[in-house]
C-alpha cells in the first residue's frame, strides 16, 4: 500500500513524452540532462505511477542513480553528475597515454615524446640516459598498449568492468 505521502507521476506532467505499448509501455521523455527511457511491464490502462522498481543487478548502481535524476527533474531540482563519470584526472590520463601512443606509431623518439608531452623545455641528449621522464615515458606507453589491446572497452563500461580486477 502507498502512503499518501507519495508522490504521483502522471503521465501527462511528462511534456515532450512519446509513449507507446509493445509487450510493454516505453516511454521516452526529454529532459535537460537527455532523454530519459522508461519501461514498465504493465501492459494496459497506465496513465500514472507512483514508484520505480529496480532489479537488484549488477547494473544496480547505475539504474538507482537514473531514477534518482529523473526523481530530481521532475521535482524541480538541478540535475547532478551522473554516477559513473569517468573523473577529469582519469580522462586527461587516458589523453596523455593515447598522444604518447600515437607519438610512438609516427616513430617518434622517447626523448621528443617526453619534450613535447611532458616537459617545459628541451631535454639535452646526453641528460637523456638518466633523465626522470624517460622512465615516465615508458610508463606511459606500457598503459597504452594495454589500453589499446582492448582495455579501452572498459571505458564504455565505466564504471562497471567488464571484467573482474581479480581475473587479471
Amino acid at each position: 500500500m502507498v502512503s499518501p505521502s507519495h508522490q504521483t507521476v502522471q503521465l501527462s506532467r511528462l511534456s515532450g513524452a512519446a509513449v507507446w505499448k509493445a509487450d510493454e509501455l516505453q516511454i521516452l521523455w526529454p529532459a535537460s540532462t537527455g532523454t530519459n527511457n522508461l519501461v514498465t511491464d504493465i501492459h494496459s490502462g497506465l496513465t500514472e505511477f507512483n514508484a520505480i522498481v529496480l532489479p537488484l543487478d549488477a547494473a544496480f548502481e547505475t539504474r538507482l542513480d537514473a531514477a534518482r535524476r529523473f526523481w530530481r527533474t521532475l521535482t524541480g531540482r538541478p540535475p547532478s553528475p551522473a554516477f559513473g563519470a569517468l573523473p577529469q584526472q582519469t580522462k586527461m590520463r587516458h589523453i596523455l597515454n593515447l598522444r604518447a601512443r600515437d607519438g610512438r606509431r609516427m616513430e617518434v623518439t622517447y626523448r621528443e615524446i617526453a619534450e613535447v608531452l611532458l616537459s617545459r623545455e628541451p631535454i639535452a641528449p646526453r641528460d637523456w640516459r638518466d633523465h626522470h621522464l624517460r622512465h615516465k615515458v615508458r610508463a606511459i606507453l606500457r598503459r597504452a598498449d594495454r589500453l589499446i589491446s582492448c582495455g579501452y572497452r572498459d571505458l564504455l563500461f565505466y564504471p562497471h568492468s567488464r571484467s573482474r580486477k581479480s581475473d587479471r
